[in-house]
């Protein structure tokens, strides 16, 4: 059996074989530390469960949580007590148009990359760690996008895409609490389902999380890749539309990677009553996505220090080390 390219975070396409590829390369880049089984104690064991995994900093969740066993919310930003998912898988994202910008010269195609989550049942891993490659309605682009992540809310045929405050859902680690991601409440970040709906509420969001540095020197900001997924057209608004706010969305023309033939079909969310099936939805939630957890992963299917989905620290960019789930063999 062929082991998929697990998050790599984002995909080649066609697939590189595992571990390498411009994508890799440049995403691990943002690594803050070497890390590794035997740093967290669980070589002598054998409960490396991602052993090779790339490193980086260490969890010091409640009961000593820690590696891919992080927990999925925190009571603070202050120290590392929990994960979050990495701002730069957004659309549009330095990283990515960096990754864009290298697979571009190296396979002579231009096209945007993502991660998000794919409605499917059919795949035995429920999609993640597959790459989806999207023409879309309105977008001047093919989409080649990663599923990180599942949930109950996203129907088949339907790609539910990480864009800046696209909504974040009936989990959200962006706003309003103690542990959250960004200062404030929720107010400025729109309807829980969509988020923003116009470019001029961009403006209103935070530019950076309570810890901003990193998203600083990476050259990013909330506000304006909020701004750029309106310009790219992955998401459209409702203002002045008989549906109103957030529930309009595109189209998704074509999907590749399943060989469907959705060409004919509509995405009608704006209806009410409707399935989202042949859209391109958008998503932000700020936690740790479905692919980040041990239990819902088949190690069998995924490639080898690739796993587990490498999370983030409250910053949005300092990678959590997931070789491991325990401290010295205390799983």
């Amino acid at each position: 059996m062929a082991l998929r390219v697990a998050f790599l975070v984002a995909c080649a396409w066609p697939v590189a074989e595992a571990g390498t590829g411009a994508t890799n390369r440049s995403l691990a880049q943002s690594n803050a530390s070497v890390g590794g089984c035997g740093n967290l104690g669980c070589s002598s064991c054998g409960r490396c469960f991602n052993a090779g995994s790339r490193g980086g900093a260490t969890c010091r969740g409640p009961g000593g949580s820690t590696g891919y066993n992080c927990p999925a919310e925190a009571s603070s930003v202050n120290g590392i007590l929990g994960a979050y998912a990495c701002m730069d898988w957004t659309f549009g994202s330095s990283a990515l148009r960096g990754a864009e910008a290298d697979f571009r010269g190296q396979a002579g195609q231009d096209v945007y990359f993502g991660v998000g989550t794919y409605g499917t049942s059919s795949d035995p891993q429920r999609g993640l760690g597959a790459c989806y490659r999207m023409k879309v309605e309105g977008v001047d682009k093919d989409i080649i996008a990663q599923s990180i992540n599942t949930g109950w809310d996203v129907h088949g045929n339907q790609f539910d895409l990480q864009i800046g405050a696209g909504g974040t859902g009936a989990f959200n680690q962006c706003a309003g609490g103690s542990g959250s991601m960004f200062a404030g409440g929720k107010g400025s970040w729109g309807c829980t389902y969509g988020g923003v709906d116009t470019m001029a509420q961009c403006r209103q969001l935070p530019s950076a999380p309570q810890r901003s540095q990193p998203m600083r020197q990476a050259g990013d900001s909330l506000v304006e890749l909020c701004e750029y997924s309106f310009r790219k057209n992955v998401r459209l608004s409702g203002a002045d539309r008989p549906a109103g706010a957030c529930k309009y969305n595109p189209t998704i023309l074509d999907l590749s990677r399943v060989m469907l033939a959705l060409r004919g079909q509509k995405c009608e969310s704006e209806n009410p009553g409707a399935s989202l099936s042949y859209c391109l939805t958008r998503m932000m939630d700020c936690r740790k996505p479905s692919g980040a957890f041990k239990d819902n992963l088949r190690p069998e299917l995924m490639a080898p220090g690739k796993k587990v989905l490498q999370t983030c620290t409250s910053d949005g960019y300092t990678r959590i080390d997931v070789s491991c789930g325990c401290s010295g063999c205390m799983c």
